[in-house]
């Protein structure tokens, strides 16, 4: 009886409910996701949730929107031939569409950059859709021709994936994002970080306004595989007020030092965040909050109104210090970029 329970267990035939152990395999965010998305123990089997690699998938279907026009990755080119589109606008060094323009070297082709502006539309639609945030102004975003170039252009390094000035941003290169998996995630965090500061009067704090970029651009996952190298020295969060100060203030000159504080900063926004989120009122109540603020409202009012209290004392309720990991002690390495 005993071996047969091992050889059950083994194939996953106990009768329980299989726990996902995919990040792409838990809920997305929809305007429609019921929240909390997930339990402890799917959070602690899979990582957090992480669709940012699916368009690479062989199953990937070209998103289309309510006129049924597609849009995101897969639509402005199929393999290497470019897809006419109006409204697309192909430079020689420049790729633009709505309120987005790439700017890159002219030796690249068309398909070899598109693709970023295919992910910045596909990050604004999501955005639009989650937060209620639309673009005014046309966003330019530059990817240098390498890392030194980027290095020099930014003042900053790879662990910090862009650099927003206004309406410009420099991005790591493209190709490097493509090679670390990680060119979603840099779309989406730097339009959701471009259109909060396009729509709102009043910035928010830092741990939300950054805990926001983290959380729509579905980072945790790598936020805490980032975590491992640092979690022998103890505790890998910070409070409210240091997460604050770091993300508020430029880089390190000291390479190594700025490298931990700023992920374990990010971690700690991203942690908040989806606290908030997850286990505060959903997409619904945030997004409440911004058109608070954007109609006027000071942050702490807006704050008072939706969650009952400052927005002081919410961060203080959402501290990751005092609340912990959602996903406990998982602290394996993920790799949501392989196909489950």
């Amino acid at each position: 009886m005993y071996l047969l329970l091992l050889i059950m267990l083994a194939l996953g035939q106990t009768g329980g409910d299989v726990l996902p152990d995919h990040p792409a395999e838990l809920p997305p965010l929809a305007p429609d996701t019921t929240f909390p998305r997930c339990t402890a123990a799917e959070l602690e089997s899979a990582g957090f949730p992480d669709h940012m690699h699916a368009h690479l998938w062989p199953s990937w279907q070209v998103l289309t929107d309510d006129h049924g026009v597609p849009y995101g990755p897969g639509a402005f080119c199929d393999r290497k031939t470019v897809l006419p589109r109006e409204g697309l606008v192909i430079g020689e060094d420049f790729k633009a569409f709505g309120y987005y323009k790439v700017k890159h070297n002219p030796a690249y082709a068309a398909c070899d950059m598109l693709p970023l502006l295919e992910l910045l539309i596909w990050a604004d639609r999501s955005t639009e859709q989650l937060l209620g945030l639309t673009a005014r102004d046309t966003m330019t975003v530059i990817s240098p021709d390498n890392i030194p170039s980027y290095r020099k252009i930014t003042g900053q390094d790879v662990w910090r994936l862009y650099a927003l000035r206004k309406d410009v941003v420099v991005i790591e290169p493209l190709g490097t994002l493509q090679a670390r998996s990680l060119d979603a995630h840099a779309a989406f965090a730097l339009v959701t970080d471009w259109l909060l500061r396009e729509n709102l009067p009043a910035p928010l704090p830092s741990w939300l306004h950054f805990g926001l970029t983290e959380y729509l651009s579905e980072n945790g996952v790598h936020l805490n595989n980032y975590m491992l190298q640092f979690r022998e020295q103890g505790p890998v969060m910070f409070s409210p007020l240091i997460t604050d100060t770091i993300l508020s203030q430029p880089p390190d000159p000291d390479r190594g030092r700025d490298r931990e504080m700023y992920r374990r900063a990010s971690y700690s926004a991203f942690l908040m965040v989806w606290r908030l989120v997850e286990e505060r009122g959903g997409l619904q109540a945030v997004r409440q909050l911004l058109d608070e603020i954007k109609q006027g409202a000071a942050v702490d009012e807006a704050a008072l109104k939706v969650y009952g209290v400052s927005m002081n004392d919410l961060a203080n309720q959402l501290d990751p210090m005092k609340l912990g990991e959602p996903q406990g002690q998982a602290t394996q390495s993920r790799k949501p970029q392989s196909q489950p």
